[in-house]
């Protein structure tokens, strides 16, 4: 979500964030599944991101999972998921609700320890999209409505859901990008001498069951 006029473009085509003229930097980085994701904007306003691959790898029933993280979820929150339809609909709205409570907590720096259930969200559009942004989701905390926090949610693919909580003295629209390897390292250099058999005997590890 950072503008690129936030950042200055000095020798050899790097950039780099001008501190002194932005001084108020937020900005969150969440990873799970194919991606890592990212938020930040220049101004007093606070945001969380999350993002969350859309299954299930237990190895209990879904009724069992379900059963074990009822603490987490709201009386109204749990109608939403088992309502959902499907079993993999139920996962994926679990994880949809997950991943808006991730976004919430690290906007706010609580983290997971505070009480989830009493962190509830009501789901008034009940299939996201690549295509648009949904932001009607309202949040519910201890049975009282914030309005003053609105969620921007998509899909990335149809496999990862993200969210991105935002405070609403911010007024900015959460843009998505898919960014390649080579963009991403495009401008960098290594601070070290590359290690080629380090490399190639880590590649050589079998990967864990």
């Amino acid at each position: 979500m950072m503008r690129l006029n936030y950042l200055e473009m000095k020798e050899e085509n790097r950039f780099y964030l001008n501190v002194k003229k932005y001084p108020k930097l937020n900005f969150n980085v969440s990873h799970q599944g194919d991606y890592v994701v990212f938020a930040g904007e220049c101004s007093d306003s606070v945001l969380g991101v999350d993002v969350m691959k859309l299954e299930y790898t237990g190895g209990k029933s879904l009724a069992d999972f379900f059963r074990l993280m009822t603490k987490h979820f709201s009386p109204q929150e749990w109608s939403t998921i088992k309502g959902s339809g499907s079993e993999k609909q139920q996962i994926a709205m679990f994880c949809r609700h997950w991943c808006l409570k991730e976004s919430y907590v690290k906007a706010t720096g609580v983290g997971i320890t505070v009480n989830l259930q009493d962190i509830s969200f009501k789901i008034n559009t009940n299939i996201l999209s690549k295509e648009f942004i949904v932001n009607d989701t309202q949040l519910y905390v201890k049975g009282l409505k914030l309005e003053e926090w609105e969620f921007q949610e998509m899909l990335i693919d149809d496999f990862h859901c993200v969210s991105v909580a935002l405070h609403k003295s911010n007024n900015e629209t959460v843009i998505f990008r898919e960014i390649a390897f080579h963009e991403l390292m495009e401008g960098s250099f290594p601070l070290m001498i590359g290690d080629e058999q380090y490399c190639t005997d880590y590649f050589k590890k079998a990967e864990k069951p």
